[in-house]
């Protein structure tokens, strides 16, 4: 068991006895983890600070690949994302990224291409690159693409013709022609922007320019492609807390 450091983004952190805490952290190196931070709530180095959800903070570590739970040494700030902090929405849709993450990832597997998404997401929304719930499309967008379930926005799911509009139901999307069960409507503008989105660069976001219709029909269209597709989300919790606060 040796000393090991990484770069980690805090997921969640729950109390340990009263002094200690565990850390679910999905981490560069070894995918999702969980760490324990032994007398850390009465520590004078004060480390308790950053081992708060959001925070992307570089580690040390004690790693054993067959224990399930590691020993936290010492940490520092990666990113502070000091902005994110300052404002609830911000916060919420920070929230929701790693909340996805945290249902979307399992196992002790890392994966570098998924850890830099999410690092670069919440950098962006931390410095206002965009339309914050943009960004988070776009994270969505591309999460499903690095999980296996990139959604079909080109060609009908039965006939297989080009999609100009389309209808979501049953996990897919159908033509107009194929659609037995208008459960919800992609209009012509909807599906060219969710296209656009899968394939613009995060720093170029902010370009993009979504009107409240298309907006609407874009959220909805992804909240429902993620229920149907990955186990247990049926809704984003820190979305729906946003928006009991907001309304």
């Amino acid at each position: 068991m040796g000393l090991k450091s990484t770069s980690g983004i805090v997921l969640k952190t729950f109390s340990y006895g009263d002094t200690s805490k565990i850390i679910r952290c999905y981490t560069r190196d070894f995918g999702k983890i969980s760490l324990i931070a032994k007398g850390v709530k009465k520590s004078k180095t004060l480390q308790i600070g950053y081992l708060e959800p959001i925070n992307c903070i570089s580690i040390d570590l004690y790693y054993n690949s067959k224990r399930q739970l590691q020993i936290f040494s010492k940490a520092e700030f990666d990113h502070p994302f000091l902005s994110i902090k300052n404002s609830i929405k911000k916060l919420s849709y920070s929230f929701a990224v790693i909340e996805l993450i945290d249902k979307t990832v399992s196992g002790e597997e890392s994966h570098l291409q998924l850890f830099n998404l999410t690092k670069n997401i919440l950098s962006a929304i931390n410095d206002n690159r965009g339309k914050i719930n943009t960004i988070f499309w776009f994270f969505q967008l591309k999460l499903l693409n690095l999980l296996g379930f990139k959604p079909n926005l080109s060609n009908c799911s039965n006939c297989q013709n080009s999609l100009i509009t389309a209808n979501f139901f049953s996990g897919e999307l159908f033509c107009d022609k194929c659609s037995t069960v208008k459960q919800i409507k992609l209009n012509k503008n909807s599906l060219n922007m969710l296209k656009s989105i899968n394939k613009i660069k995060i720093e170029n976001i902010s370009k993009l320019n979504i009107h409240s219709i298309e907006r609407k029909e874009i959220g909805e269209f992804l909240k429902q492609y993620y229920s149907y597709h990955i186990d247990g989300l049926r809704e984003i919790k820190s979305l729906r807390v946003m928006e009991s606060i907001l309304n």
